[in-house]
């Protein structure tokens, strides 16, 4: 009976040794399938984004590279990061705005940039106020007679602003609509004729979240860029046939100064630094975004992080909830600057 019994036990432990060989090989095999067919798609995957993103890389300075490219507000921000990533390309650069000394220490740093073979040329500087209309209009002449022709313009210049609607002077709102409207759309008008002319042109509108969605406290900025993307969207509908290309950016908050140069409700400078500001985008990062867009040719790129990514789907889609959001994002901000 004992011997019996022991029998029993040995074959019972043998039967779960061969189970547990039986789950290990399975599990073995199962292994080996992920080695042999799902490590090598998810490895090929990565490498053939690798490629696509070196194509597209190389096709945008392709694109660039000897292209007459002009930007405003070249002087610091966005404008000043976007000079460096289009020169290094090869583009030849006309460099806008108002402060001399910041433009001319923009071509010393940019001159000493040294980089594989590319060709470098010589930036151009072209010194106006953008607010003002007449100037725009001489400017454009100064930009052709310096080059001759204009292949990608730039409208990167622009102005801020932080008030309440009741307390804000009209000549403000004014001022921030000739500053962001009304001098790209000027320059662009100006320099339009010319691209058609050469058969070959690139707009670009450096645009905003907030031309896309509204926001307490920033009717007048908002208003500019609301107006901007309308105007550029229309521009780029009619250019279709002259085969010129129209890419409105709208990023979300970027580590610059505009916030310290906004306006306030009488026109005096703010001159805080915003928290969302300070945490923003770098320009460096925005500046690569913009080359990439202006090379791959594209429409409109919306440059922001998943909460303004889904504040403007739901200003499209729910429309009622995203009133009550603003509105009591207004109550809140009052509540802040009363205490």
């Amino acid at each position: 009976m004992f011997v019996t019994l022991c029998e029993h036990k040995l074959q019972e432990s043998l039967a779960a040794e061969r189970s547990l060989k039986g789950l290990t090989g399975s599990k073995r095999t199962v292994m080996d399938l992920t080695s042999w067919v799902i490590l090598p798609f998810l490895f090929g995957s990565i490498g053939i984004y690798g490629l696509f993103r070196l194509l597209q890389r190389l096709r945008s300075s392709a694109y660039v590279q000897d292209a007459v490219v002009v930007i405003t507000g070249a002087t610091s921000g966005l404008g000043k990061e976007c000079a460096k990533v289009f020169y290094k390309a090869g583009a030849q650069l006309v460099l806008c705005g108002r402060n001399e000394e910041g433009l001319k220490d923009l071509i010393n740093e940019l001159c000493r940039i040294r980089s594989g073979s590319i060709q470098f040329h010589k930036p151009h500087m072209v010194i106006f106020d953008l607010s003002d209309v007449e100037a725009v209009t001489s400017a454009a002449e100064e930009i052709l007679h310096l080059v001759g022709k204009v292949d990608i313009l730039i409208n990167n210049a622009g102005i801020s602003y932080r008030g309440n609607i009741l307390n804000t002077k009209i000549s403000v709102d004014r001022m921030i609509m000739d500053t962001n409207y009304f001098g790209p759309v000027a320059l662009t008008k100006a320099l339009l004729p010319s691209m058609i002319k050469n058969k070959r042109g690139h707009v670009v509108a450096i645009s905003s979240v907030q031309g896309k969605i509204s926001i307490p406290f920033r009717s007048a900025y908002s208003a500019s860029k609301h107006a901007t993307q309308a105007f550029f969207d229309c521009l780029r509908a009619e250019m279709v046939s002259h085969d010129i290309a129209v890419t409105v950016i709208s990023p979300g908050y970027i580590q610059t100064n505009l916030s310290l140069n906004a306006v306030t409700e009488d026109g005096s400078k703010y001159g805080v630094m915003d928290k969302t500001t300070a945490e923003g985008r770098s320009s460096e990062e925005v500046a690569q975004i913009v080359f990439r867009a202006v090379g791959e040719r594209r429409k409109d790129v919306l440059v922001a992080g998943l909460v303004p990514t889904l504040a403007v789907y739901l200003r499209a889609l729910a429309p009622k909830i995203f009133f009550s959001l603003m509105a009591a994002r207004a109550k809140k901000e009052r509540k802040l600057k009363n205490a």
